[in-house]
């Protein structure tokens, strides 16, 4: 059986995309497709320019698992997000790659981040009438948008657009579909290690579904938004939703 708080995490991100897809019939000209979009005359080159990067960011990663950058403290943290993703940042800037290709639309990004914060208020409320017994919205609103949680709002944002920054040359040489197929089918599959050493049972292979499910519709709306903005926003109010407490 799927517990409570999965499926409330479900309610909530199901409750931002329909939310965006509503906003987007009512106000296209905001998430007007990019002209000419990004198509690179080499699509997997720029795959392996990607994969690289990735395998980067997992060095980096490891180092940051060692201690062996910033502090974990403080500001110093953020900073060492920075650290940890820049091989896709340095990416773009090296390659002078536009960031539409990062899914980075630069008009009216102030107004992409506020429709995401609405929707983000909108999901956590969903996610607090989907759990069993849990806190009121007010409480989960506060517990999220704690100060201490402000730092994790930078990693989460890196998070985004290295996806981006993968996805986005991934569906030049595989096609879009294809490539929501696949990412989805690997985010799957990369938890089966953990399930199996946890002793994976019908509710594990629920979850798995779930996942892959849960993993299209996002890519599915994302790549029709092109914007990582208004996502981020959703995403960093999920993610810090994991450690709500009952007030």
């Amino acid at each position: 059986m799927i517990d409570s708080q999965y499926l409330a995490l479900l309610a909530g991100y199901a409750t931002a995309l329909i939310g965006w897809l509503l906003l987007w019939r009512a106000m296209p000209g905001l998430w007007a497709p990019v002209s000419p979009p990004f198509a690179p005359r080499h699509p997997w080159r720029e795959v392996g320019w990607a994969l690289l990067a990735a395998a980067a960011v997992l060095g980096i990663g490891w180092l940051w698992g060692a201690d062996m950058l910033l502090p974990r403290t403080g500001p110093y943290e953020a900073v060492n997000q920075v650290i940890i993703y820049s091989p896709f940042l340095l990416l773009l800037a090296i390659k002078r790659q536009p960031l539409s290709s990062a899914w980075l639309p630069m008009r009216r990004v102030w107004l992409r981040i506020l429709v995401g914060l609405g929707l983000a208020l909108v999901s956590l409320l969903a996610f607090t009438l989907a759990q069993a017994a849990g806190a009121s919205w007010t409480s989960v609103i506060t517990q999220v948008y704690a100060p201490h949680n402000s730092l994790h709002a930078v990693q989460v944002l890196l998070e985004d657009v290295a996806i981006a920054i993968f996805f986005v040359r991934c569906a030049a040489a595989l096609g879009a579909r294809r490539t929501i197929l696949l990412v989805a089918v690997l985010f799957a599959l990369a938890h089966v290690p953990a399930l199996v050493q946890g002793g994976a049972n019908a509710s594990s292979l629920g979850h798995l579904v779930l996942d892959a499910a849960l993993t299209v519709g996002i890519l599915a709306v994302l790549q029709r938004s092109a914007d990582v903005w208004w996502f981020w926003m959703v995403h960093f109010a999920m993610d810090m939703s994991q450690f709500v407490r009952p007030a």
